[in-house]
């Protein structure tokens, strides 16, 4: 087994080792450190169950299907990938996938701001992409022709790594740069971000505030008085841009949150409730046997 069949081996296996804690913190569960990596797809899917947790990585991670499907959770957005989509997982935003088809192919790079310090880069190249931030729509369907220009760049990031020669990381540096600002220019035209500003904003403030208010604050009218628009505008255009309407984020991010404790920690059930600003016990319990068809005790005893 070569160096990247044991990373990815081992991958999988803290995928499948720790699922039970609501989300797989890849940080914690993962021991095997690095600053760059890339996979074809194929390699990462082979001998699998062809489906991902909810995890959470610090690394930025930049995909390209080239064949195949799958269907994606990240962050707030719910999406299918097919041929020719580009995507990325930005930095510690919690990501899923599932049904896979067995012939899916593509590529994977993963990189943290380390490689290109080491490399001599500034972290201004990446820290200000609007490309590696949650808000922004984080996929986008190729035409053909654009699609073989960022094959080239995977297939030259390939190489270069074949050849396991440190001075060509700097290389590597480059070409990564060059994904970012093509992807950067290949999104804005996509999205039409510089007509649609008011609205990326929107999404942005409230991916924002439901990091900060998810515990406490669950409804949509909440986050809409924050934003000075309608519930029902919100949900409408939460779910228009994301795949998933505002409520559906909003009970998301509080049931991965709700596995996490129940998984890592041994306060009362009842304790949790009140953690997660559910008043009332009873309650909580319904919410959480409405998603998982299990209450939280039955939840807890099956990893206990």
């Amino acid at each position: 087994m070569n160096d990247d069949q044991f990373r990815i081996s081992e991958f999988k296996k803290a995928l499948r080792q720790y699922t039970s804690e609501g989300v797989v913190d890849l940080d914690k569960n993962y021991q095997y450190k690095f600053n760059f990596q890339i996979h074809r797809y194929e390699d990462v899917l082979r001998n699998s169950r062809l489906a991902a947790p909810p995890n959470r990585w610090s690394y930025h991670r930049i995909c390209f299907v080239t064949h195949g499907e799958g269907e994606l959770i990240t962050g707030i957005y719910k999406f299918k990938a097919r041929k020719n989509t580009l995507f990325v997982i930005p930095s510690r935003v919690i990501s899923s996938s599932r049904n896979w088809a067995p012939d899916t192919r593509g590529y994977v790079l993963l990189f943290n701001i380390d490689f290109f310090l080491e490399n001599n880069f500034s972290h201004h190249f990446i820290s200000n992409k609007k490309l590696l931030t949650a808000s922004t729509q984080p996929y986008i369907y190729l035409a053909d022709d654009q699609a073989e220009n960022v094959t080239r760049i995977f297939e030259s990031i390939l190489f270069e790594k074949k050849l396991n020669d440190y001075t060509n990381n700097e290389l590597i540096a480059l070409k990564i740069l060059e994904i970012l600002n093509l992807g950067e220019r290949l999104f804005e035209q996509s999205h039409d971000i510089a007509n649609n500003l008011p609205l990326v904003d929107i999404i942005k403030r409230f991916v924002d505030l439901l990091d900060i208010h998810y515990s406490k604050e669950h409804t949509v009218k909440f986050y809409a008085d924050q934003l000075s628009l309608h519930p029902n505008h919100l949900n409408a255009l939460i779910k228009k841009h994301t795949g998933v309407s505002a409520k559906e984020s909003i009970q998301s991010r509080i049931l991965l949150e709700v596995k996490h404790l129940l998984h890592s920690t041994k306060l009362p059930i009842k304790q949790i409730s009140n953690q997660m600003g559910f008043n009332d016990p009873n309650y909580f319990t319904t919410f959480f046997k409405r998603s998982e068809n299990l209450s939280p005790v039955n939840y807890r005893s099956n990893f206990g």
